[in-house]
């Protein structure tokens, strides 16, 4: 496969362009759907009786809730129709990968229809029965996976019990044990690679995993019979995506990703203390992702939407505005935009990550700095008010009205990742 990388720069931001000339990539054969059944996996209720905080911290979590999101569903059902039926299980690969691994799954569904187990997405005895070596996802995802009495994990000299063997694997404290649906390559294309941008970065080559901000350690006792450990994870697997329906701890669940955004990036306004009327002053907003081991956004980022907002007032006299948005809650679009986003491209075209043959990526990866720069015309003098703010939404409104989901619109939040406010007196 060639492949050529175009830049773009405009208004401070740079486009990343990647397109292939492709050549077709040789497709593994998916899993034997057969070798599996629905009752060689445990419920996580089967759990809770001895492991009631992991449990609580996963049923409020995404992991519980990949099968049950509304969203996914929709937009499953929307690509089986525009596919004719050829996305597959596809998406059941890591939304539900038990459905997957025991023929479970259906083209066009709705949540309800789906047994129990499969509704509990990406559950405790999936994940536990999980072995080494962990591939990255060329289209199909392989699963090294044992499921029966053995259940790994990453506590080194784990205690016996009557319930079930445990077993420790190193893995578990490691980001391989996240690769197979954190890094997707579809059609050739590098196109949701979470763990392939972290283990190009500076963490992935000093070995800080990705349990480490998404997994938190903390003391306390892995059962409820057991010792306590200085060395426990925290199940709430926190990132940007939330909950747009029912789901346990769904407040607490915006509390820690707001809190785990706050400390993503770092966020400066360079403002001169002094301007005049005559000339247009220049404002730089600089952008540093320097504490998060993949790009920001990641994952699905063209579905993303992290941007600059930036307001220059005195009194009620606002002369300028970017990143602000219209009635209908969309990124009012400007030359002045600094959005960090993307798009999956078909043709040219947008598309899905699932028949994608090109993507253009604007996310800002480890460690990388962007400015951005704007010029603006003072109307008087005085002392003026600039304020900037480092945003994020886990999904941009258009994509639920492409799905006529419109009852969820107001249940997207808007992380605030940075603040910065600064005064500047303006001479004749």
């Amino acid at each position: 496969m060639k492949q050529k990388i175009i830049f773009f720069l405009f208004s401070g931001v740079i486009f990343f362009f990647v397109g292939c000339t492709k050549t077709p990539h040789p497709i593994t054969p998916p899993n034997d759907t057969t070798k599996f059944s629905l009752t060689d996996f445990k419920s996580a209720e089967d759990c809770k009786s001895c492991h009631p905080q992991y449990y609580d911290e996963w049923s409020g979590s995404m992991h519980a809730y990949s099968s049950k999101d509304p969203i996914w569903n929709l937009k499953n059902n929307e690509l089986q129709n525009s596919t004719n039926g050829e996305l597959g299980t596809f998406c059941f690969q890591c939304h539900s990968p038990i459905a997957y691994l025991t023929g479970n799954t259906k083209k066009v569904f709705s949540i309800d229809e789906l047994p129990p187990l499969v509704q509990e997405g990406v559950t405790c005895d999936f994940c536990h029965t999980l072995r080494s070596p962990h591939n990255s996802t060329y289209d199909v995802t392989q699963y090294n996976i044992s499921p029966g009495n053995k259940k790994y994990g990453g506590i080194q000299n784990p205690v016996s019990n009557s319930y079930h063997e445990n077993v420790y694997d190193a893995s578990f404290s490691s980001s391989e044990l996240c690769r197979e649906c954190h890094d997707l390559v579809s059609n050739g294309i590098e196109a949701e690679i979470t763990f392939t941008e972290w283990q190009r970065s500076q963490y992935g080559a000093m070995s800080v995993e990705c349990q480490k901000c998404h997994m938190e350690t903390y003391t306390g006792k892995a059962a409820i019979n057991g010792p306590i450990r200085d060395n426990l994870h925290r199940h709430t697997f926190i990132g940007v995506d939330v909950a747009i329906s029912n789901l346990p701890n769904r407040e607490e669940q915006k509390r820690l990703i707001d809190s785990l955004l706050k400390n993503s990036a770092t966020f400066s306004l360079i403002v001169p203390q002094t301007a005049n009327t005559t000339d247009s002053t220049e404002i730089i907003t600089k952008t540093i992702n320097d504490k998060t081991g993949h790009n920001l956004p990641s994952a699905v980022f063209p579905s993303r939407e992290m941007w600059i907002e930036i307001t220059v007032w005195k009194n009620n006299d606002t002369i300028f505005r970017s990143g602000n948005l219209d009635q209908n809650k969309d990124l009012i679009a400007s030359n002045h935009l600094t959005l960090f986003s993307g798009k999956f491209l078909k043709n040219g075209i947008e598309s899905s990550v699932f028949d994608l043959d090109s993507l253009i990526n604007n996310s800002l990866k480890p460690f990388e700095t962007r400015e951005s720069k704007y010029k603006v015309k003072f109307n008087s003098t005085g002392t003026w008010t600039i304020k900037s703010r480092l945003l994020i939404r886990p999904f941009a409104p258009k994509i639920f009205r492409s799905l006529n989901a419109h009852q969820y619109l107001n249940e997207i939040p808007t992380f605030e990742m940075a603040n910065v406010e600064k005064q500047i007196t303006i001479t004749n």
